[in-house]
Formats: structure tokens, sequence, C-alpha cells
């Protein structure tokens, strides 16, 4: 974007429009843990009261689609936050751009002169599906131990990989249409550019 003049009011507009993206975006990150703790504490207990009793089989099956289903819909939800607070970290971005700010524009690589924080892997994102794999297989794998194998924990698995593949899509997606902004943003801008010169 090109260095643009901003009147003092406008400025104190962005300002403010800057601080409520950034107070929704940290909701936004947080809330998902928040709600993800108490499911995956819940899924703990099953497997503690799994390990101690002698469960029946079709109690077991339940539970561990009962838990497919809990964690499916955390998954969901998480990755429904994901979205959002990536659209306010864009929003955020262009805000700096405008204003001259760096805090979260230093997180996108900008140019070989530029300070560029790279976040490693794993990324939240990733913690949020290894926490879903994790949680609903080992429910099947505690129900395989108990019984042997059977079809409820043959769907639970395939309901897994179909959440996976569906959150996977959808952060395809999100990337696209965040890249398509980002080349709307750029060409919207391109006249003014022009005209500075």
């Amino acid at each position: 974007m090109a260095e643009h003049r901003i009147t003092t009011e406008r400025r104190e507009v962005l300002l403010a429009e800057y601080s409520a993206a950034n107070a929704v975006y940290l909701t936004y990150d947080g809330f998902r843990w928040q709600s993800g703790t108490f499911l995956v504490a819940g899924v703990f207990v099953y497997w503690g009261f799994l390990i101690t009793s002698s469960g029946h089989a079709l109690l077991v099956d339940s539970a561990a689609i009962l838990i497919s289903a809990l964690m499916s819909c955390w998954l969901f939800f998480a990755h429904h936050y994901r979205q959002l607070y990536m659209f306010k970290i864009e929003r955020l971005q262009e805000i700096e751009e405008l204003l001259g700010m760096e805090q979260n524009r230093r997180m996108r690589p900008r140019g070989p002169q530029e300070i560029f924080y790279k976040a490693t892997w794993p990324k939240g994102h990733n913690i949020d599906i290894a926490v879903y794999i994790f949680t609903t297989l080992g429910s099947v794998w505690l129900g395989v131990v108990r019984h042997g194998f059977s079809w409820p924990e043959f769907l639970v698995v395939l309901g897994v990989v179909a959440v996976v593949v569906v959150v996977f899509c959808n952060e395809h997606r999100l990337r696209v249409q965040i890249n398509d902004t980002r080349k709307l943003l750029i060409a919207l801008d391109a006249p003014n550019t022009e005209g500075s010169r």
C-alpha cells in the first residue's frame, strides 16, 4: 500500500478500530482453548473410567462415538474462530500499513530489508488437529484394547479422517481468500501510488 495522508479524525477512527480488532483477535485466539480444555478434561475422565471399570462393549463404543462427535464440534468451532481471527489480523495489518505501524506487519514477509518474525511449526491450528486426533483415536484405541475392533470404531476412524480433510480444505480456502484480498488491496491502491509520483 502507498503512504496515505490521513486526517486526524480518520486516524482516531482507525486507532479505535485497531484497538477493537486487536482485543477481539486475542479473545478469539484464547477462547477456543478455554472451551477445548473442558472437553479434553472430560475425555481424560472418561478414559480413567474406562481403564478402571469393566464397561460393556456397547457403552465403550457409544462413548467413543460421543467423544468423536464432541471433539469434532470443538475442532470445527476452533477452526471457525481461526478464520475470524485471521481476518482480524489482516485488518490489523491493513491499518498498520496506513498508519505506519509495525507490530503485526512483521509477521508477514514484505521485502529483503524488512524485519520478519517467522513462526515455526507446529502452529496453533495444527496443535488443535493433533489434540483432536489424539483424543478421538485414543478413545477408539482404548475400546479396541477392551473388546477388539468393531464397526463403531471403524465409523469413528472414518469420521476423524473426514473431519481433518474438511478442516484442511477450509484452511486452504481461507488462505486463498486472504491472498485474493491482499491482491485486491494492492490493485485498489495502485492509482494512489501512481498519482503520488
